[in-house]
């Protein structure tokens, strides 16, 4: 009884020493938080861009439209994936079905891309071109953010060499 209360205080005493390290290493956000900073896109961008309430309420239209058209391809995407689990945890691989639903999770994947650069070029229609450009400076710099934080991480593989313009 003694050594099971060890090691109950035991793995308590690691899980909280090592939630604040995840925490910092993900930018002290949990993961439900919008963009890191706890804000959704739309406020994201009427902050960075200065949308009037007009643009705010047709942003606001065009992703509540993607996301109802997202919503069917995520289901069937999850759906897929389970299928694609079981039949890998199966006694027998059957490769064709395999392949059938590896085809059908690329379409799918195919699908939502199309539909995300779909939602961005109607809203890239609504923004001024001098918002359009600050769009693209904040991108820019959040891709980078990006980069440099994922090849700061130990063990990091793909990072892009810094890119020098000899043009």
């Amino acid at each position: 009884m003694h050594n099971l209360k060890t090691l109950a205080m035991t793995l308590l005493l690691i899980s909280l020493s090592i939630a604040p390290a995840y925490a910092k290493r993900h930018g002290g956000n949990g993961p439900f938080d919008h963009n890191g900073k706890g804000m959704s896109q739309i406020e994201q961008l009427k902050q960075v861009l200065d949308l009037t309430p007009q643009q705010e309420a047709d942003i606001k239209g065009v992703f509540t439209e993607s996301r109802e058209k997202m919503a069917p391809l995520r289901e069937d995407q999850q759906a897929n994936r389970r299928a694609i689990r079981d039949l890998s945890d199966a006694e027998s691989l059957d490769e064709s079905r395999l392949r059938e639903l590896v085809r059908k999770q690329a379409d799918l994947q195919a699908e939502m891309m199309v539909e995300r650069h779909a939602t961005r070029s109607r809203v890239n229609q609504i923004l001024t071109p001098e918002q359009q450009a600050k769009r693209d400076d904040f991108r820019q710099q959040r891709t980078e953010r990006r980069e440099s934080r994922r090849c700061a991480e130990p063990g990091a593989r793909r990072c892009a060499e810094p890119k020098t313009d000899n043009t």
